[in-house]
């Protein structure tokens, strides 16, 4: 059975390794492409709130964080207020069962209360479960951002999704 929860401090630390899968083996994670640390991570772990729209939720299942999705600021500026960017992410052993599924259904709950107006997502290609999760979640394409990232030496694109909240 899985579930889902708000991060504590003691979810740090597993988010980082899931971070740090992503990071070396996809295109995913703003293209980054050095490991990060669970001190660099930190400050940006502490964001979150399940008191402001800008939320982190983990999935357990086995007694093991098997996943976590969250909602971020988009852009400092005051016009982005009511827009969120959201991401998820499943730790590899995890893919496949639910988890992301699990987690959204979560988020989208939590984030009623705030009156926001769009949850945009982008997903570095390609990324077909990605894809397919964020249509479950009426998700719709805005556009492709045709390799404007590079990673590892090659051109990355990026579909840009945003959903009505």
């Amino acid at each position: 059975m899985i579930n889902v929860r708000h991060i504590i401090e003691n979810d740090f630390n597993e988010i980082t390794k899931i971070l740090n899968y992503y990071i070396l083996n996809s295109d995913a994670r703003y293209f980054e492409s050095e490991p990060v640390s669970l001190i660099n991570r930190s400050t940006w772990l502490h964001t979150f709130s399940q008191e402001t729209p800008y939320q982190m939720l983990v999935a357990i299942n086995n007694n093991e964080i098997s996943g976590f999705c969250c909602s971020q600021r988009y852009r400092p500026e005051a016009a982005y207020n009511k827009t969120v960017e959201v991401s998820v992410y499943t730790s590899p052993k995890s893919t496949s069962a639910g988890i992301g599924t699990a987690l959204y259904h979560e988020l989208f709950a939590s984030l009623e209360p705030f009156s926001l107006h769009r949850a945009i997502a982008g997903i570095a290609l390609p990324n077909n479960a990605s894809i397919a999760l964020h249509r479950k979640f009426n998700f719709k394409e805005v556009g492709i951002f045709d390799e404007y990232g590079m990673k590892n030496g090659k051109y990355i694109s990026a579909i840009w999704l945003q959903k009505q909240l």
